[in-house]
């Protein structure tokens, strides 16, 4: 097995490249910083050694060992100071020719054993490695950014590389205090295959009036507990990084969720990149919360999902009606008339009126992971002319119990169940299809994007059969493919059927 001893980074003058060197050197490697932009590696120099010093306050490490690790990486843009690297990692952009000329370039430059790596997020190792002269010896070694703080890394074999090409590799991230999980070689490994389609889901759910982004990141934290909302995470990386990556990620999967949505091409084409330009999805309107509400009555009509336990706080002739479990009795004296939905849409209840429809019924959801205990999202469901005082009745009684509360138009599915059934279902079908174990799925999700729990965990959790029910009926009210239930809920529903 191959020595690796010293280590280059090709691309170290950007943001991935940059956080990759940190991690090579401190896991004790003599580690080149190649970029071909002097002023690039200049200002990342700055950035690591702001780092290193933030990590000495923070006692995380001494200064010595601060210095040393400073004092292991060195710039340079010479690609032939390479030749005696053992290991070289590209963290260039997304193009499959670029890559493939900065391998063969390499490879007439580094010795015979050196081993190359691609940091690529979309593109296959096999293409890539075809350009090398040595795919024997081509790893895909996926960082989550920032590299120099998320340990996850995702590690794919190109049909040619051999394993001792991969366990070379995979013992030097482990070396490194990284941890990795094997994928298969396959669009965007797990991170990308399932976060760039349920991206392009949540920009699509704007384009289409579903809600505000404000309150797509409220209901995606408080209804799956995700540390960062995804309109927070598209302005981050940057709504032109989104359609870069939908325009390698589409050609090759077909995916239509992949392919990129108008709104983003318009956002980019206005200059609205996200944090980088300074506007991008989220405006910064969030609505107050009420500290006033109106008093309410409830009626159970059928066993609530939202409140299994039923609602305290109801008084007799309330200016403001809840129907739990379903029911509906349409009450003009009411200032707002609430039925509670499960998989339906308000219209069911209500009738509708091609798009003039609207009173002042509204409906909600506590949304709930199959049978675990209900959260403390409420998705309050509006109709076109849904009157602003029912809305705002509406809203005060959750905002004053101390609901998390949001608004959305009535399409299928709502917030939520809208945006991560589409994701469960990529989940069971890559389990399926071998790309990665449950495990490593769930492991790359909660350790790459801070989820607190994966997909397979979560979705088994709810229930198979329950996904079935939720996504079939979404894909009914829209014929969407992308909700068509996935193997195992499928044959899940067959056994509660049979049972």
């Amino acid at each position: 097995m191959t020595h690796i001893r010293k280590v280059a980074i090709c691309g170290a003058g950007g943001t991935m490249g940059a956080g990759i060197a940190i991690v090579a050197a401190r896991g004790g490697y003599e580690t080149l910083c190649f970029d071909m932009s002097d002023e690039a590696l200049k200002r990342q120099r700055g950035s690591a050694e702001k780092f290193f010093g933030k990590s000495v306050e923070k006692g995380r490490m001494s200064q010595d060992d601060a210095d040393a690790t400073l004092a292991r990486m060195t710039d340079t843009t010479d690609l032939n100071d390479l030749a005696e690297c053992d290991l070289i990692i590209e963290a260039i952009f997304e193009d499959l020719d670029v890559k493939k000329e900065l391998f063969g370039k390499l490879n007439g430059i580094c010795k015979d054993e050196t081993i190359f790596a691609s940091n690529t997020s979309t593109l296959s190792i096999t293409e890539i490695a075809g350009g090398s002269g040595r795919d024997d010896r081509v790893v895909g070694m996926h960082f989550c950014l920032p590299a120099q703080v998320m340990k996850l890394i995702e590690m794919s074999r190109g049909i040619n590389t051999s394993d001792e090409t991969f366990q070379t590799a995979w013992a030097w991230t482990e070396a490194c205090k990284q941890i990795p999980v094997e994928t298969q070689d396959k669009p965007g490994f797990i991170l990308n295959a399932l976060l760039v389609p349920f991206n392009n889901d949540v920009i699509r759910a704007i384009e289409a009036g579903l809600c505000t982004p404000e309150d797509i990141d409220i209901a995606i934290k408080s209804g799956l507990g995700y540390k960062m909302g995804p309109c927070t995470l598209l302005d981050l990386i940057g709504l032109d990084t989104q359609v870069r990556l939908g325009e390698a990620f589409y050609p090759i999967t077909l995916d239509k969720r992949a392919a990129v949505p108008p709104l983003c091409r318009r956002m980019v084409a206005a200059g609205k990149l996200g944090n980088k330009s300074g506007q991008g999805l989220l405006t910064g309107l969030t609505s107050e919360k009420a500290s006033e509400a109106p008093g309410f009555t409830v009626v159970r009509a059928n066993e609530s999902r939202s409140f299994p336990e039923g609602m305290d706080g109801g008084v007799a002739n309330g200016d403001v009606t809840i129907h739990l479990g379903g029911g509906y009795v349409e009450d003009a004296s009411k200032t707002a008339v609430l039925v509670e939905l499960d998989t339906e849409c308000l219209g069911v209840h209500t009738g509708e009126d091609m798009g003039r429809e609207g009173s002042n019924a509204v409906g909600f959801a506590r949304y709930r992971n199959g049978n675990d205990a209900p959260s403390n999202l409420i998705e309050l469901v509006r109709q076109p002319d849904t009157t602003p005082e029912a809305l705002a009745a509406a809203r005060a009684v959750f905002d004053v119990a101390g609901f998390d509360v949001v608004v959305c138009a009535d399409q299928p599915g709502r917030i939520v169940d809208r945006l991560v059934r589409p994701k469960y279902n990529d989940a069971l079908r890559f389990l399926d299809e071998g790309l990665a174990t449950a495990e490593d799925m769930d492991k790359t999700c909660c350790m790459g994007l801070g989820y607190p729990d994966g997909p397979i965990e979560r979705v088994t959790r709810g229930g198979l059969a329950r996904h079935y029910d939720v996504s079939a009926a979404i894909q009914a009210a829209t014929g969407n493919i992308a909700y068509h239930p996935a193997r195992r809920a499928y044959v899940a529903k067959q056994r509660e059927g049979a049972a």
